[in-house]
Formats: C-alpha cells, structure tokens, sequence
C-alpha cells in the first residue's frame, strides 16, 4: 500500500515539507537553546561569585586546629545541658543552663557567652553574658523578636583557659 493509496493527504498549508526545512527549523531550535543557556550563565556567573566568606581559605587552614580544639573539649569532658527556654510577655526568653565536669560535679567560676542565632533570618541574633546563679548553674534574659526555631551557641572559658563550645537547637514556643 502507498500513500497514493490512502485517503491521507499531508497539508498544504505551509507549502511542502523539504530537507532545507527541517534543517532551517533544527539550526532556529539549537540557536534558542543556546540562546537561553547562554543568558542563564551570563546571570548565573554575573550574581554570584561563588565565595560564601572572605576569609574560607585562612578557615581551611585553620581546620586542624579546630580539630585539636574538638579533640580538647572532648577530653575535658564538660557537659552543657539547656534548660528549655521560656518565652515570657514582652519577648523576653529566659535561658538556663547546668555546666558538669566529667564526674558530673558543677563547674564554677566561668565565663560563659549565649547567643541566640535565627538560621533564618540575618540581623536578629541576640547575645548576652551569662550570670552564675548557683553551683554550674548559668542563666540570662533575651530579648528575641521572634518565636520558632532558633540555635543555642554556647562559649565557655574555665579558670584555666579551658574552651568549651556548644550548639543547640532550641524551640521557643509563644508567650501565653
């Protein structure tokens, strides 16, 4: 069977379908393509350059030391436990925290910093000085503008130079 055939009958509306055609068609195709490729790079390497911090490669430098200083902490065997945080009226968010040394003994007598980091938001992060109200017992007022999640850093300086460094998320549920 052939097509002179059937009752089928290619259209004759654009004229008759030749291999210059097709090829004028697949050369229009490929050039939108690249085209559209090419302004998606020129955007893409025009925006951003790649570089999250100024000084990543001093950090990766820095890496072993970091390591050492992971590897101390471990060793000193301090614990960190947060009480949970309390929002209270006026967004003020109470922080409680218990320090123990590897005997579970409270530790007294150090230096500790707080800060409450918004993973999702910049500007919003609030950090205070924590006071020693009892035996390893350390605790400071905040004043967070938001609810939701948000991460519990945590610097500790012993009597002797000792370092500990903590990160917890924290839930802060509203005020009610």
């Amino acid at each position: 069977m052939s097509i002179e055939d059937t009752d089928y009958r290619p259209t004759e509306r654009f004229g008759k379908l030749t291999g210059r055609h097709v090829l004028i068609i697949m050369i229009l195709s490929f050039g939108v393509i690249f085209a559209v490729n090419g302004i998606f790079i020129y955007e893409a390497l025009s925006t951003f350059d790649g570089i999250e911090a100024d000084d990543a490669y001093q950090r990766g430098r820095a890496y072993n030391k970091d390591l050492a200083a992971m590897e101390a902490q471990k060793a000193l065997g301090w614990k960190a436990e947060l009480s949970d945080p309390v929002s209270a009226a006026g967004g003020v968010t109470h922080l409680a925290v218990r320090f123990t040394d590897k005997t579970g003994a409270p530790l007294i007598g150090l230096k500790v910093n707080a800060t409450f980091f918004r993973p999702v938001m910049v500007g919003v992060d609030q950090t205070a000085v924590m006071r020693e109200t009892a035996p390893g017992r350390y605790e400071a007022d905040f004043k967070l503008d938001y609810d939701g999640n948000w991460i519990v850093r945590l610097a500790a300086l012993g009597a002797s130079n000792e370092k500990f460094a903590q990160e917890t998320r924290a839930f802060i549920k509203p005020a009610r």
